[in-house]
């Protein structure tokens, strides 16, 4: 439901999450030292990764602290964080891995940076064969909250502005429209209490209703784009794998990315992957209709020199940057879940025969680490 430019209103219901895992983190920092396990102490969050059969049947409703995955193969694993979602605890959305219901095994994190820790545990492999496995990190999909509150202009969200938002998209804003949001047959705070926690509640990005940053430039990167851990015999300790979550790169919307491969605009919007001054000249910035890459249009022009050079495509994505369109962290390596709103993360998890997998994950904001 498209309100304006680049105002999107979300009413995704609020979906109830189960929490698990319990923790509790202390106001202050605690400092921490790291154990003879490679672990290091102070609170913490669990995910085990269970390696299994063909075959192997569980419970599969969400909760609990542990994925599966075949014993042998690879699967997809994704990490979620919400920056408005109320989830405190680690809580695991979907148990399995894509190997076996065709969909990647779901954790969510509560929000904020850790220092992330992981060991393989379990006995090798018959024969004394050693087991391995390898993540291969990637950034899945990221969005930000495109919802605009105040919509009648007074600087107060109150159920006025509920009227405005046309909620069975048919098109029509009108006061006959219907803003019970939460179905209780009345039009009241409570409705304007959901609208305004609707975002925390939701776990992936729709590009109907969230304003996305779906495309990653071709470079960006991770500051470790791969772990292996190997299981022998003797003590397994753990190993920081905090590298393979800082992100460095270029997050925009995938609307603008226009040009193509060869850098020039070919009418079918075949995306490169970068933003470009290419990318500028090919984009209907006055809402015409009108777009024409060879002939540059004077719309492009932002700085009013008779030309369109760097300078526009500079003007241009500092006016991309401030409506929340465009993120640049190129050089500047960040926690991946800090560049928006909403992010998904994941693992290609190869496995060649480990049975567990320990991953803990250390809220930096409470954490002292000793060397």
């Amino acid at each position: 439901m498209k309100l304006s430019r680049f105002a999107i209103v979300s009413s995704i219901a609020v979906g109830t999450l189960m929490i698990v895992s319990s923790v509790t983190f202390a106001a202050k920092p605690v400092l921490v030292m790291e154990w003879s396990n490679g672990f290091p102490s102070g609170p913490h969050f669990n995910l085990n990764i269970h390696g299994k059969a063909d075959g192997y049947t569980w419970d599969s409703e969400p909760g609990g602290g542990s994925v599966f995955v075949p014993e042998h193969g690879t699967s997809e694993i994704q990490l979620i964080q919400n920056k408005k979602s109320n989830v405190s605890e680690l809580t695991v959305l979907d148990k399995r891995g894509d190997a076996f219901d065709g969909d990647p095994a779901k954790v969510q994190l509560p929000k904020g940076e850790y220092q992330v820790y992981a060991r393989i545990l379990a006995k090798p492999t018959k024969n004394d064969e050693p087991a391995n496995v390898t993540f291969y990190p990637k950034l899945v999909e990221a969005c930000d909250d495109a919802t605009t509150y105040h919509l009648n202009g007074d600087g107060i969200v109150d159920v006025d502005d509920l009227y405005l938002i046309d909620t069975n998209s048919d098109g029509v804003v009108e006061k006959f429209d219907n803003p019970d949001l939460n179905g209780d047959g009345i039009v009241d705070d409570a409705d304007v209490e959901y609208w305004l926690s609707a975002f925390g509640g939701l776990t992936e990005c729709t590009d109907s209703d969230l304003l996305g940053l779906g495309v990653v430039t071709t470079d960006g990167a991770f500051l470790q784009d791969g772990q292996s851990l190997e299981r022998t015999k003797g003590k397994s300790t753990a190993t920081d794998i905090t590298q393979m979550f800082m992100w460095e790169g270029i997050a925009f919307n995938s609307s603008l990315d226009l040009s193509g491969p060869d850098g020039t605009y070919d009418g079918n919007g075949v995306p490169d992957g970068n933003l470009t001054i290419e990318d500028l000249v090919s984009t209907d910035i006055n809402g015409d209709g009108a777009v024409d890459g060879e002939v540059i249009p004077s719309e492009h022009d932002l700085n009013s020199d008779s030309s369109v050079s760097a300078a526009d495509f500079d003007i241009w994505l500092g006016e991309l940057e401030a409506a929340g369109l465009y993120k640049d962290y190129a050089g500047n390596p960040v926690w991946v879940f800090d560049i928006a709103d909403l992010v998904v993360y994941g693992w290609d998890y190869e496995n060649n025969g480990s049975k567990l997998v320990q991953v803990r994950f250390y809220p930096t904001n409470t954490t002292d680490f000793v060397e």
